[in-house]
């Protein structure tokens, strides 16, 4: 996992805010090391150069294998602040992200049928694909067929 540190024009980066961030994405994201490919990480002042409350922005990229990229993003008063809570919300997102993408599709939960307290034994993409199959109608109701049927046919014809 290469870990990448960059700023905007207003925050200077230098060898001891390198290896901080560094450390501690290194240390909050090792348990998926080896499925992270990069990690880059933006630091930016949003004021510039004024001085406020919370001015402090840290965005997060973490590039997974063969998936699209998560990102996270936090505030804060201090850069490191904000870099340890875009790193738990990257954490957060990217223990979901791969929990989900381990589980097989039979392990998903099944429904439960509309007048019975067990659990219906089959799999929500068959309880799904019933429900496509089933009539659509719009948000007002049916359709009236005869109505518009018969002001078709009354019609004059060209």
């Amino acid at each position: 996992m290469k870990i990448q540190v960059n700023s905007d024009r207003s925050i200077a980066v230098d060898a001891r805010l390198t290896h901080f961030v560094e450390a501690e994405a290194s240390r909050i994201l090792s348990r998926f090391a080896g499925r992270l490919t990069r990690v880059e990480v933006h630091l930016s002042d949003v004021d510039g150069r004024k001085t406020g409350q919370i001015d402090k922005r840290c965005l997060i990229e973490a590039r997974p294998m063969g998936a699209r990229p998560r990102t996270a993003s936090a505030k804060a008063a201090t850069i490191p602040s904000a870099v340890d809570a875009a790193l738990g919300k990257l954490r957060r997102s990217l223990t979901t992200f791969f929990e989900k993408r381990r589980r097989p599709a039979s392990a998903i939960p099944m429904t439960m049928s509309a007048g019975a307290s067990t659990v219906s034994s089959e799999p929500i993409a068959a309880v799904v694909k019933q429900s496509v199959n089933q009539k659509k109608f719009s948000p007002r109701g049916p359709k009236k067929k005869g109505i518009y049927q018969a002001r078709r046919k009354s019609w004059p014809s060209m």
